[in-house]
């Protein structure tokens, strides 16, 4: 039966990306062996800004240097000697063959480009793997496996750097699968304070973010993308959001958030580099956040069991919970009082109640606050006040600066407190109804 163990044309395919990739290789090592003099591989240093903390609470500027290889004089020496050749055009023709058979869609929103998606990547593999400007058919083997099984994958993996100052821990640790928070590492260090886009980043788009801190924590994100979205990209955004609300509703503290930067984790198809958005402010005027032993194992549980309640279309407990995020984010008290009044209220009363709102809202709020029965007059008075303030600020009543820097801490740790009970006990409901009910039955009890 001729032809019957014929490979496939798919097989064909493959087997021309790999025999033309193994030839770009050795011809581009030996013709950078001969420009460079050398088989030794060209290296440069580079600087990166980074501040430092200083006695008195401020921050030093300073350089730091690094040492990399020098992948744009090679790339451009390299593929300015060999472009037009017949092992730079079979190489192009052979990988753009492959996708055009598979059919392999663009990562993420990036488009295909030949010679710095692919060709690029294999030969700064390769010279990772050899050190030299030589060339063995094993490191080449390796590097056109790695450019394979990126092109097979139906996903690529993005990386993202979420900065968190103003945040200690007694640990790193892992808050969920390929979700990391550690101090930053010299490597983010030099990467996040470099003043020019790393040589295989075509275009990069420059942080607004200050030059980064040696006290910096960083939350690392890694996700799947499927290709031909951007669902990966988008995730990431979506995890600094919730990591600012669970940080918000965990604990008091002082932390600024901000997401410093997102790329493939991958070399192969990478066209460039998103440096993110501003430093949020997640709570002012406060010690800073800091995260003990025990509390970083409370988090992690705490975060599995957020994460899966913000991803609901419509809970009743989001509407608290982005106002207590959102009062810390204000640059005017007033407007963080309100906040957390809303808050509160939306907690403590329900939609068809329209009498006796401000003594609903300040003995059920009481009822919860109070370890002690006897403490409840307290936290009735604490809530009147709290109350009132939200009244005299919307309609335009002046209330003194002194007066609510004394009573943001109260109506925060409240809001936060009656947020959690409810989280604890009546996640599961569609609205609060159940929950009043049981606090009316404890006032009564």
């Amino acid at each position: 039966m001729a032809g019957m163990n014929r490979p496939k044309p798919t097989d064909n395919v493959r087997q021309q990306l790999i025999t033309g990739c193994h030839r770009f290789l050795r011809e581009a090592v030996d013709t950078g062996a001969r420009l460079f003099g050398s088989s030794e591989l060209p290296r440069r240093t580079f600087t990166s800004q980074v501040m430092e903390p200083s006695g008195s609470g401020n921050y030093t500027g300073k350089q730091i240097s690094g040492s990399e290889l020098d992948r744009t004089a090679l790339w451009n020496q390299i593929s300015g000697a060999m472009k037009g050749t017949d092992s730079w055009e079979q190489a192009r023709t052979s990988v753009q063959q492959y996708i055009d058979v598979h059919g392999i869609k663009p990562c993420g929103f990036w488009l295909h480009d030949v010679e710095t998606h692919f060709l690029l990547p294999v030969v700064e593999r390769y010279l990772v793997e050899m050190d030299s400007l030589s060339y063995r058919r094993v490191p080449a083997d390796k590097a056109i496996r790695a450019l394979l099984r990126h092109l097979d994958s139906d996903e690529v993996e993005v990386t993202g750097l979420i900065v968190l100052e103003g945040f200690t821990s007694e640990r790193p640790f892992r808050i969920e699968r390929k979700i990391d928070i550690h101090p930053i590492q010299d490597a983010e260090l030099l990467a996040l304070g470099r003043n020019e886009a790393p040589w295989n980043i075509p275009f990069a788009l420059r942080p607004p973010l200050r030059a980064p801190a040696t006290d910096w924590w960083i939350c690392e994100v890694r996700l799947p993308n499927r290709r031909g979205t951007a669902d990966g990209w988008n995730r990431i955004d979506d995890i600094r959001n919730a990591l600012a609300l669970a940080l918000r509703a965990f604990k008091s503290g002082g932390v600024r958030l901000g997401l410093a930067t997102k790329q493939l984790s991958d070399t192969f198809g990478r066209t460039g580099q998103i440096f993110g958005g501003r430093f949020e402010t997640i709570a002012r005027g406060q010690p800073s956040y800091a995260l003990s032993e025990k509390d970083i194992r409370k988090f992690v549980r705490f975060w599995h069991r957020m994460a899966a309640f913000m991803d609901e279309h419509k809970h009743f407990l989001q509407l608290p919970i982005r106002r207590l995020r959102a009062a810390g984010t204000r640059s005017e008290m007033e407007d963080a009082l309100v906040d957390y009044v809303v808050g509160l209220e939306a907690l403590l009363g329900t939609a068809d109640e329209r009498t006796e709102l401000g003594y609903r809202f300040r003995v059920r709020g009481s009822v919860l606050l109070a370890e002690r029965k006897s403490d409840r007059k307290k936290h009735v008075a604490e809530l009147r006040e709290l109350y009132d303030l939200r009244s005299n600020i919307v309609h335009g009543q002046d209330v003194s600066m002194a007066k609510l820097e004394q009573v943001l801490p109260i109506a925060e740790n409240s809001l936060r407190y009656i947020w959690n009970w409810y989280f604890a006990n009546w996640y599961d409901q569609r609205d609060n109804r159940s929950a009043i009910s049981r606090i009316d039955e404890l006032l009564l009890g």
